[in-house]
């Protein structure tokens, strides 16, 4: 069962408690970048996506928080001064980099000495079967291109990897696997959540025709079973590192 907070939150809080100043490294719509603001933290999240930069500021309007956000590509050097905040967190991006120990480098250049840099990533796909199982019914039903999405998900996704990320980029760093599980009602309902809040279902699904949605969700409901037991495990790796 879950708590209602996304994984990996509970972790990163923690780790982060009473940082005056982080960054938030691919934030997204900036939810935790928004929840870090809401308990005193001078937050700046960086994107290079100008959509979900103008979701994040929207979200932190409406929670009146005082988080700000920048459009920035973790690859490339960050505008910041050396030793500029004091922490960092990057949740669900890593895994997007394909050099993640020269971001954790330019990462830690900007965070000041001893300050905490905490990353999440998603576990091996098979280790999430919440999303694994029906993005494997979408290659099922309508082919394998159809399901060439979120190739990225679960890259870095062994602690013992992600942890030794951190280490080539000169960090000391610790690991920890956080797993919960979804209880949908249904494996129709868990296809509803899905191509309502999560952005690679939620553009297949705008694609679909009623033929083919119809063929998908067969194919999610043979694989994941029906009825009131449904349990759909995720597992996502953290690691707190410092320099």
């Amino acid at each position: 069962m879950t708590d209602g907070s996304p994984p990996g939150f509970p972790q990163i809080l923690a780790a982060l408690d009473g940082a005056p100043s982080v960054l938030d490294v691919g934030c997204g719509s900036g939810r935790l970048a928004v929840e870090l603001a809401a308990r005193g933290a001078a937050v700046t999240g960086i994107d290079t996506s100008a959509a979900r930069l103008d979701a994040a500021r929207e979200r932190a309007s409406a929670a009146g928080a005082g988080a700000r956000f920048l459009r920035a590509d973790m690859t490339e050097p960050l505008p910041f001064a050396d030793a500029e905040l004091a922490a960092a967190v990057s949740r669900l991006s890593l895994m997007i980099a394909p050099d993640p120990v020269a971001v954790l480098r330019e990462v830690a250049r900007v965070v000041a000495p001893g300050g905490p840099i905490v990353t999440a990533v998603w576990s091996r796909i098979e280790q999430n079967p919440w999303f694994g199982e029906p993005r494997a019914a979408v290659a099922a039903a309508l082919g394998p291109e159809r399901a060439e999405f979120a190739r990225v998900f679960g890259r870095l996704g062994d602690v013992d990897e992600l942890v030794g990320v951190h280490r080539a980029a000169g960090l000391e760093a610790e690991g920890v696997v956080v797993r919960d599980e979804l209880t949908p009602r249904s494996a129709a309902e868990h296809w509803r959540e899905l191509t309502g809040q999560i952005g690679h279902f939620t553009r297949l699904a705008a694609e679909l025709t009623p033929a083919e949605e119809e063929a998908v969700l067969a194919e999610v409901e043979r694989r994941l079973g029906d009825g009131d037991s449904l349990r759909l495990g995720r597992s996502l790796v953290v690691v707190t590192a410092c320099q």
